[in-house]
């Protein structure tokens, strides 16, 4: 029996990685993960320092009535404690008394502290933990489109695999029968055979010569459908040969379940959008309290290095507001709360669907492989009796029809068994495509 070329066989695992490589799905994915990490580079730049500067000047009638100068370096915090360092100079014969400073100019140092309302919890650091959290959802979302995309291309795969052995069996059938054609033609030559059992040979002959041009039509589509998987025109499947190992698998249900609950994308963006409304409420309880800011400077003029705190060369004050009911900052609290209790039952709710999901494919893969072990056992007694009715043909005691009725019982076995192999790898993949983790066996293919 001639070997097949090992170059032109095409696992499921290497056409996985063709589509990991070239189909445009995967480069979005892969660029989604990009966005997801300047998500949280563009909350980090509300912390970045900033160098600012004020200046107005006022002339009029010839007269310098005020320049005012203000140049500083402002940091923000984590903890929404702003530093602040500055120089400023001011003149002019209308200055303001209180924008007063030497005629060096003044350098300040400063640090301005929200003890109440924003200390821990402010739109800054809450948004920058959103955004490690809004990250997490991005690349969620690139594994659940992998993760239908192999589901795709799986089927794909398989459905391919199913035409091309259908050919395979249709074409190894068709020309046993026209060997059987051209012997029972030679037999009516000779007198051996009746005139009607070569007219109803030839009819067997050409019913499968339509039966493999119905294969091939079907190959030839399933070729076109996985041509939108492979992406590359280095590539030539028609000169490809599916391969596939014909041994079942023995799938562990509890495992599937609990990998899902753990890594679920479904399950974990759900537990993302949770966790960023638990910032919300973090916010909103901060907003509960009284908006009480202190500002404080040190003030040096000239060649001054120190100033003693709280005492010479200082400026300070404070800000202070506080609404007396409250009903708005109370009203949004409660509202995140209810969105949180929401977002549990949803979570439960999905967690329900995801279990069910995984439970249904299971019990797929389970039947169709109990289907595969007794079709095997079928075709082995199609074979049996194919060859017992051989036999008797052979010895005169049987007919071309009853031959014919045997051969088309053990290819129609042979073909049902080629749909359950099929059927059995896809319903494979749909199990690991429920539990979220078919994506994840692809990237482990990856070198």
């Amino acid at each position: 029996m001639a070997q097949t070329d090992p170059s032109t066989l095409l696992t499921l695992d290497e056409f996985y990685l063709l589509v990991q490589n070239h189909h445009p799905m995967a480069k979005q994915a892969n660029l989604m993960t990009q966005k997801g990490a300047l998500t949280v580079s563009q909350a980090r730049g509300a912390f970045d320092p900033k160098l600012m500067s004020d200046f107005d000047k006022k002339t009029f009638d010839g007269k310098n009535y005020y320049d005012t100068w203000d140049t500083y370096v402002k940091i923000p915090t984590l903890l929404n404690v702003d530093f602040k360092v500055g120089y400023e100079r001011n003149s002019g014969i209308n200055l303001n008394p209180e924008n007063s400073v030497p005629t060096d100019g003044l350098y300040y140092a400063g640090i301005s502290v929200p003890v109440g309302q924003g200390l821990i919890y402010n739109q800054s650091n809450i948004q920058l933990k959103k955004s490690k959290f809004e990250q997490e959802s991005i690349q969620n979302q690139a594994r659940k489109v992998l993760n239908n995309l192999y589901l795709d291309a799986n089927y794909a795969y398989w459905w391919w695999y199913e035409n091309y052995q259908k050919r395979e069996a249709v074409n190894a059938n068709l020309q046993l029968i026209q060997v059987r054609f051209e012997g029972i033609r030679q037999g009516v030559y000779n007198g051996d055979k009746a005139a009607i059992d070569s007219t109803e040979m030839l009819i067997q002959v050409q019913q499968w010569h339509n039966n493999l041009n119905e294969a091939e039509l079907n190959l030839q589509n399933s070729l076109l459908l996985l041509q939108n998987f492979v992406w590359s025109d280095s590539i030539s499947l028609h000169a490809l040969i599916p391969r596939h190992d014909t041994t079942t698998q023995n799938e562990n249900l509890d495992s599937y379940l609990d990998w899902a609950i753990a890594n679920h994308p479904d399950l974990k963006n759900l537990s993302i959008e949770s966790n960023i409304l638990e910032l919300d409420r973090k916010m909103s309880a901060s907003q509960v309290l009284p908006d009480f800011t202190v500002d404080y400077n040190v003030l040096l003029a000239g060649q001054e290095t120190e100033s003693p705190l709280f005492s010479n060369n200082y400026k300070m004050g404070f800000q202070f507001a506080f609404p007396l009911l409250t009903r708005k900052e109370r009203s949004k609290l409660k509202i995140v709360k209810i969105k949180q209790q929401e977002y549990d039952w949803k979570i439960k709710q999905k967690n329900r669907e995801i279990m069910n999901k995984i439970q249904q494919s299971y019990n797929k893969v389970y039947t169709l492989q109990d289907m595969i072990e007794q079709q095997l056992a079928m075709q082995i007694n199609y074979e049996s009796m194919l060859i017992a009715e051989q036999s008797k043909f052979d010895n005169g005691e049987s007919s071309v029809f009853l031959l014919n009725s045997r051969e088309n019982k053990k290819l129609q076995g042979e073909i049902k068994l080629i749909e359950l192999q099929a059927k059995y790898n896809r319903a494979i993949a749909e199990l690991k495509w429920a539990t979220g983790k078919l994506n994840e066996e692809v990237q482990e293919l990856i070198p």
